[in-house]
């Protein structure tokens, strides 16, 4: 026998699915009045050429633009043309219709076009309206539930998204950092050279200053300078004779005294 909490839940996650690709659940019941144009419109769009129905409904809505009716219909010639967004604001308009049946099937429109522009929490809150007007309608319930499970499945996947998102983010940021920790290191070493270079640069410069500084000579100097080598170069010479002359007299026989 299968537990009922089992089957339970492999009812919900079967729902879960069924809902995940179920197809949305349309039906637009077009607003009836005895209009040319309306009435145009509405037999154009039975027939599938919403092209042409929108013709009509551009008419009717410039003779009647104060009825919400002619608001949902042009609505659904925009809805089956897949001009979703143009659609939706028919279909607001048309939410304040006095009758509450219309105005119901306008919420139930509304979400619809939310639904199609992936807007799954404004088509929540759409088909909620509508409910409230018609709690028995199962098309609107139906919508809802696959609303709020295509909400729950975006919600998770964004979640998913800016939690890689922040995740990136952070290594970024340290990767940033840590380079901008090597830069500075860099920065510090090549200050600290350039300092060494700068010290040793302006000792180098303070030992010449402190150096005696030769003065050039001037042409008086220079011609005392000349003379007094040519009096060393004479003199040299003289005394080289006066060596001469001694070994000379040594070499001499001595002299008898007989």
């Amino acid at each position: 026998m299968r537990c009922p909490s089992t089957v339970a839940a492999r009812t919900v996650a079967n729902l879960a699915a069924i809902l995940a690709f179920a197809p949305l659940l349309t039906g637009f019941g077009l607003f009836e009045k005895r209009d040319g144009e309306i009435e145009a419109g509405n037999a154009a769009l039975r027939a599938g050429k919403a092209d042409d129905a929108l013709v009509h409904y551009d008419k009717a809505v410039k003779k009647l633009p104060a009825e919400a009716g002619t608001h949902f219909d042009r609505g659904a010639a925009l809805y089956a043309l897949s001009r979703f967004d143009e659609a939706g604001e028919e279909f607001l308009r048309a939410t304040e219709a006095k009758d509450p049946a219309l105005k119901a099937s306008a919420f139930y429109n509304l979400g619809n076009a939310f639904f199609k522009k992936e807007k799954f929490k404004e088509a929540v809150s759409a088909y909620t309206r509508s409910l409230g007007l018609k709690p028995d309608d199962k098309q609107a319930k139906w919508n809802l539930e696959i609303a709020l499970r295509k909400q729950k499945d975006k919600e998770e996947k964004d979640k998913k998204d800016q939690d890689k998102k922040d995740k990136d983010q952070k290594k970024d940021d340290k990767d940033k950092d840590k380079k901008d920790k090597q830069d500075k290191k860099k920065d510090d070493q090549k200050k600290d050279q350039d300092q060494k270079d700068k010290d040793q640069q302006d000792k180098k410069d303070k030992q010449d200053q402190q150096k005696p500084q030769e003065k050039p000579s001037t042409p008086k100097e220079q011609e005392q300078i000349q003379s007094v080598l040519d009096n060393l170069e004479r003199s040299s010479k003289d005394l080289e004779k006066e060596r001469a002359k001694a070994r000379a007299v040594r070499r001499a026989p001595p002299e008898r005294d007989w």
